[in-house]
């Protein structure tokens, strides 16, 4: 049992440590994407997707390990989590301790990484919006001539629109 603790401990500490670096990569995700570089923001995903595929392969081996641990202990390996180890291993601080360091690490730079991607979601829906906008005022900008309604004799004041004299407007009144 003590050899499948450390191997967990070994393999979430290994995890953590991608983990910092995708948080590294997150943020360079969003000054990238603040200065509107491209190709920057390109290799900064192609980066992140590395480190996803590492990770990935991390909880493979970690759920592996839970696996392993969860039938020494007797119970089902989807029901057992890190807590519940933890609390098994009262009596042996010598793993109990850097076990429980590690999940609160791990959770606290997961809580992280949520929030730089959530930023980083939303500055791509803004900078998303504001592309639609200037493709919509520009298709708008190129139609206006065909679409608007006035004529080449509005402003002549020959009864166009502009109030000529034979027409005049419904604000003018005489007293």
């Amino acid at each position: 049992m003590a050899s499948l603790i450390e191997n967990l401990i070994i393999g979430l500490n290994e995890e953590y440590a991608v983990y910092e670096k995708l948080l590294e990569v997150s943020m360079e995700k969003t000054s990238s994407i603040i200065s509107n570089n491209l190709d920057r923001l390109r290799a900064t995903t192609d980066k992140e997707q590395a480190l996803v595929d590492t990770i990935t392969s991390y909880e493979s081996k970690r759920n592996s390990t839970m696996a392993n641990i969860a039938s020494v202990l007797n119970k089902k390996a989807s029901d057992l989590k890190i807590s519940d180890i933890v609390s098994f291993l009262e009596g042996q601080p010598e793993f109990r301790e850097p076990l429980l360091e590690i999940n609160e690490k791990l959770a606290k730079i997961a809580k992280k990484l949520r929030e730089v991607n959530d930023h980083n979601q939303n500055l791509i829906q803004e900078s998303l919006a504001m592309i639609e906008y200037n493709i919509n005022l520009l298709q708008n900008l190129n139609r206006a001539p065909e679409t608007a309604e006035y004529s080449k004799d509005m402003f002549k004041g020959q009864g166009g629109y502009a109030g000529g004299m034979d027409m005049p407007g419904k604000f003018d009144t005489k007293q």
